[in-house]
């Protein structure tokens, strides 16, 4: 009997082909999943004197970097996280801001931001306010206590809020001002929404949430 060749069977290429890129599917798919890991290659988890990091989910503190540099920190994450300093806490009265420079392009869109109203951020109870921003031109706010998140404000495009640049670039001044019973929220000393203060966790630790895979420095510190 004679054996067919693939030479002597244009049909029989196609099919091997076909079988061929079938095969090889679950591979290039499982490549472009690794492109974005929730890992740091360098790895992460010595902070300045005082910081610490809540790091989402079952991730690790050790794929989160968190410095000083020059005069501000400077932020770079695999998991999202919350980093916050002890001593950065605020009751009554009061306003905090902060620069935050996106300096690398994304992915994916990815926010960063404030946080305000910090508590048990090292236990499963912990409570937190956060005031975001991402690179297409957009904010939010949002509460968190335990695994309950809730949104205040939804992602909300608006003229204040600068956009990443061609480089991949992005600054925006976020600041949060707590009034009497008002809680201002602002973009570039503009005011892009303003609250209730009981809808709203305002009394505790002011810190940053760096979401995932960012590369984010932080200055120009009012607290």
């Amino acid at each position: 009997m004679k054996m067919l060749s693939i030479a002597d069977s244009p049909s029989l290429l196609v099919l091997v082909l076909a079988i061929a890129g079938l095969t090889l599917m679950p591979v290039l798919s499982a490549t472009a999943q690794e492109g974005d890991p929730d890992t740091l290659a360098s790895g992460g988890s010595e902070f300045p004197e005082g910081w610490s990091a809540r790091v989402d989910g079952d991730g690790s503190v050790d794929d989160v970097a968190f410095a000083e540099m020059g005069e501000g920190l400077h932020a770079t994450t695999g998991p999202a996280a919350v980093f916050y300093n002890p001593d950065w806490t605020h009751s009554g009265d009061y306003e905090v801001s902060a620069s935050l420079t996106q300096t690398t392009a994304p992915a994916h869109p990815e926010a960063y931001g404030i946080t305000i109203g910090g508590s048990e951020l090292s236990g499963p109870d912990l409570a937190y306010s956060y005031f975001l921003v991402r690179n297409t031109g957009e904010y939010f706010i949002a509460t968190r206590k335990g695994d309950e998140r809730n949104i205040i404000v939804n992602w909300t495009d608006h003229e204040a809020v600068n956009e990443q640049d061609e480089d991949g670039r992005q600054t925006n001044v976020l600041g949060v001002e707590v009034e009497g019973d008002d809680v201002i929220f602002k973009v570039n000393g503009t005011e892009v929404d303003r609250r209730q203060r009981g809808e709203i966790l305002a009394d505790g630790l002011f810190g940053f949430r760096i979401n995932h895979r960012l590369d984010v420095h932080i200055d120009d510190l009012k607290r």
